[in-house]
């Protein structure tokens, strides 16, 4: 039968009608059930039938979650198109299994353990309200009303209201997305679309949410973003306000997420929690990129970013999730000057739960399993002489490092290293700042770092440099100095092929008789091994991707390339490379994106070079799922970050890119132009800064392979709580508030491998 297949939240009333009218069919359906042979499990395998009142559930998620172990641990199956599952290899313990699908609620919770056969009966939403508990938080977040497109261009407050630098719709959705307010949250989840009683009492909604931006250690940084989305009618903060008060009186998503399909239902996914509620992550390191069998079944280590000096550690194998504390020098500056507390949250009161002087942002790890943090370890403004003009460090020579820019220090992070083998901490200094990181394909073992301080013009852009650290020269001489070097980026607007001395500053009438500097930091970087080239994204709307070629002697030789991202493309922050030199971009337009500079048709230098327009042709778009906010066409996502699967390690393919679906509770991979979801239907709340594959036994399959991701939003307490009272909402007291979470996802041959 295909009714249970079309079985979504919004058919449920005029489904139970149909069952009512249809008692036969149902007693047929109800017989099919009884008829499907059982799956065949082992003996640390859960198996079983899912069915409904409508028969069997095909492509809904069985959970099986236990506290017994060293952390939370929860491994998620779906059922295949008989209702059956396996949800498979499961640790000794005792686990409490239940089914949630899109179109019902959450089934009682059964007690069970490993090698046990339990069918599970779903249980139809009782009501489209009930059922919509349950969907991703972009079905809620698209009912957010934007301005409409006649008020664009914006000509301030003595004209149409909004602010003249949003010259677009486009500016403003890249600001409320993953470059304002969506870099930091998932919008939408059931923390964020209803005002917490906790916050107080207010005479409208749109002062409690006017409070609610002011709270807690991010408060500063929230009032910042919405006083510049305001216009005289009361602006972004007006259109929460709506948006709150619309779904308080009862109004719904217009859509529905469709249940897993095909492929998705192959997809395991297995959930851990490291740290604690307080503190936020970034992301995570597993293996070496270039080989990803280094590390094998060994620990995963996070990165904390503002929030705490400890960064968490977790045994995938026996469950259990410890701390690490790297060094700083004892001048290096606290985040919580910064981040200092002024209204109360909620959840934490007045306490300032952010203080790191570490601020590790992202990290990697090298072929001998040594951990790279791009992390601070000193003051920003206490800048080594080898920085400095006179110093007889090449790059140095050609661009130093040394003073603050309108007030703007270079060196906000350098590098922190931990070897697990001698269990020791390393700094080395770095001349420029660090913020991503990866290594080259060479014999140096070149890590190459973004620092993401030039926006086009904006303050601090003098100091847009790319710096590189020589590895292997550190690790034989443990000099930092003579190993590191950086450049600015430079383009080739005189088109003879080489760098030159002499350029053209930013901002300057261009002299085409000279290369010109480009006002544009990289904030992602990766390497490409077809080329050896470097590549990194800017921010600056609408998006610019940069290329770097090192050339034979950077930094003398070091030249750039710059791409625009086109209509209906914008909106960029992470970005990554295929083997083949393929760029691959999620944007704000609710698309991933390639770049193949193969497809260029004219001269990539010369003038004008440096405007980022020569190649338009190079770039294609992939629209990703999900619904738009109200007045917009593109899916209401925050695609942060991207990976390429380089070596096929999940099973999907080789080079196939996963885009981090922060507003889908999802992965997104592209594969042959069609998107696959790889969904964490529990907790709801992943929001993804990072991923990285791993291949912990070539021989084992897909049990020797997995991809690894963190939920990285800075609200890990929003993330759903054990027991918690509605689907998604945070637990009713801070010990049941929920850690950040490490998720792992494996893919089978089939929904019920064992």
């Amino acid at each position: 039968m295909t009714i249970r297949n079309a079985l979504y939240a919004g058919l449920l009333m005029g489904m139970a009608t149909l069952a009512a009218g249809f008692p036969d069919e149902l007693k047929a359906q109800q017989s099919e059930a009884q008829q499907t042979p059982a799956p065949a499990i082992d003996d640390d395998d859960i198996g079983g039938i899912v069915t409904s009142r409508f028969g069997p559930e095909a492509g809904v998620w069985v959970i099986a979650e236990t506290t017994d172990l060293g952390t939370r641990f929860a491994k998620i199956a779906v059922t295949d198109e008989r209702g059956r599952y396996v949800v498979p290899d499961l640790p000794k313990a005792s686990y409490r299994v239940w089914v949630r699908g899109y179109g019902l609620v959450d089934s009682p919770k059964v007690s069970t353990e490993p090698g046990k056969m339990l069918n599970l009966t779903a249980v139809t939403a009782p009501s489209l309200a009930a059922a919509a508990q349950y969907y991703p938080a972009i079905y809620w977040a698209s009912m957010i009303k934007i301005p409409e497109q006649g008020r664009f261009p914006g000509t301030g407050d003595k004209g149409n209201g909004i602010p003249e630098y949003f010259k677009t719709p486009q500016h403003w959705l890249n600001f409320i997305k993953t470059n304002g307010c969506g870099n930091c949250h998932q919008i939408g989840n059931y923390a964020t679309r209803y005002l917490s009683p906790k916050l107080g009492d207010f005479e409208s909604s749109e002062d409690a949410w006017s409070h609610r931006l002011s709270v807690g250690p991010a408060g500063h940084d929230m009032v910042n973003f919405i006083t510049r989305l305001m216009t005289p009618e009361g602006g972004h903060l007006k259109a929460l306000a709506d948006w709150t008060d619309r779904i308080e009186k009862g109004e719904l998503p217009s859509r529905s997420p469709p249940r897993p399909v095909g492929v998705e239902r192959d997809i395991v996914v297995t959930v851990r929690d490291w740290l604690d509620p307080k503190h936020y992550l970034h992301d995570l390191t597993t293996t070496d990129r270039r080989n990803p069998t280094v590390n094998a079944y060994g620990p995963i280590y996070g990165n904390t970013e503002l929030s705490s000096n400890a960064q968490p550690v977790l045994d995938p194998v026996g469950n259990t999730k410890t701390t690490i504390l790297p060094p700083f020098r004892p001048d290096t500056p606290s985040s919580a000057l910064a981040n200092q507390v002024v209204n109360p949250s909620p959840y934490w009161g007045m306490e300032q739960t952010w203080d790191s002087n570490v601020n590790a942002h992202t990290s990697v790890m090298d072929q001998d399993g040594r951990v790279y943090w791009a992390a601070q370890n000193r003051s920003p403004s206490d800048i080594p002489a080898y920085c400095k003009k006179g110093s007889p460090l090449r790059s140095a020579q050609l661009y130093p490092l040394d003073v603050p820019h309108q007030g703007f220090f270079q060196n906000s992070r350098q590098v922190t290293v931990f070897d697990p083998k001698t269990q020791k901490f390393t700094m080395i200094d770095t001349c420029f700042g660090t913020h991503h990181l990866n290594f080259a394909e060479d014999a140096d073992n070149t890590l190459w770092f973004s620092n993401n301080t030039g926006l086009g013009g904006a303050p601090g852009t003098e100091l847009a440099v790319v710096g590189w650290i020589n590895t292997k020269k550190f690790w034989e001489t443990g000099d930092a100095a003579q190993s590191q070097g950086w450049t600015p980026l430079i383009v080739d607007t005189n088109s003879n092929g080489k760098r030159d001395e002499g350029y053209n500053e930013p901002g300057q009438p261009p002299d085409y008789s000279k290369d010109t500097r480009l006002p544009y930091a990289m904030y992602a970087i990766s390497y490409s091994p077809a080329d050896r080239a470097i590549w990194g994204s800017s921010l600056a709307h609408p998006g610019y991707i940069i290329r770097l070629d090192p050339g034979a002697n950077p930094p003398d030789t070091a030249l750039a390339e710059i791409y625009k991202v086109p209509l209906p493309g914008f909106g960029i922050r992470g970005m990554d490379v295929d083997r083949n030199g393929v760029a691959w971009l999620p944007l704000d337009s609710g698309h991933i994106a390639s770049f193949d500079r193969r497809k260029c048709k004219g001269p990539l230098n010369g003038p004008g070079a440096e405007k980022g327009e020569k190649c338009p042709e190079g770039f294609s778009f992939y629209a990703l799922p999900g619904p738009g906010f109200q007045g917009d066409p593109g899916a209401a996502e925050n695609p942060y970050y991207l990976w390429v699967d380089w070596f096929n390690i999940l099973g999907l393919g080789s080079n196939v890119p996963f885009e981090t679906g922060n507003q889908s509770d999802s992965l997104h991979a592209l594969v042959d132009g069609h998107i696959i979801e790889l969904r964490v239907p529990y907790p709801m709340g992943f929001f993804d800064k990072g991923l990285e594959g791993r291949i912990d036994d070539p021989a084992a399959g897909w049990k020797g392979r997995e991809l690894w991701a963190t939920s990285g939003n800075r609200t890990p307490f929003h993330i759903e709580a054990i027991d918690a009272p509605a689907p998604g909402a945070p637990g009713a007291t801070p010990a049941t508030y929920s850690s950040p979470l490490v998720v792992e996802f494996q893919l089978r041959p089939d929904p019920l491998a064992h």
